[in-house]
């Protein structure tokens, strides 16, 4: 029931007393925390229903349900307050997270592009490449020398053979691509 003497405003006056949108307003009556008094709002009733229904966002500089409905108190449950705070701070805690995290990301991105950091993945394939060609440079070693050593005699000869087959294999690992 409306309190004698207080004037019932509509939505958009009460959005506009409140300092919020109209459609907050109307979520609001729609999801049961206002009611309406033939299809008005009474404002002492609808502030505090408000502020029972209501969190404080973190880091939020609206208005204050206290100076809002006269009580000196918003309304809340008990212990509502510290966990405003505790909310806030663990917002703002994870939001310095995450622009800490972004600002590494955004390193990160710069570096590769610079060409001063290559992707683990890009690496791994190239690594893997060098060693497949290095791998079949080896296994080639006999077929390419089989018929020269054959022939071969002189054990020093046969060595120098070896040894300069293994030299062109290991430069071809070690060459730039």
């Amino acid at each position: 029931m409306p309190v004698a003497n207080i004037e019932l405003l509509s939505k958009t006056e009460y959005a506009r007393r409140r300092g919020c949108t109209e459609a907050a307003v109307r979520r609001a009556v729609r999801d049961g925390r206002i009611t309406l008094i033939d299809g008005k709002i009474d404002p002492v009733a609808a502030d505090a229903q408000w502020a029972r229904n209501t969190r404080v966002r973190a880091g939020s500089r609206g208005t204050d349900d206290a100076n809002l409905s006269g009580s000196g108190h918003s309304g809340g449950r008990a212990g509502d307050d510290d966990d405003d705070e505790d909310d806030a701070t663990g917002y703002w805690k994870s939001r310095a997270r995450r622009e800490r995290a972004e600002a590494e990301l955004a390193e990160l991105k710069l570096a590769e592009l610079q060409g001063n950091l290559v992707r683990a993945d890009d690496w791994a394939a190239a690594l893997a490449k060098r060693a497949a060609a290095f791998r079949e440079g080896l296994l080639q070693i006999p077929a390419r020398l089989s018929a020269q050593l054959a022939a071969e005699t002189d054990q020093a000869r046969i060595h120098g053979l070896l040894e300069d087959e293994l030299r062109q294999v290991m430069s071809q690992l070690t060459a730039a691509t």
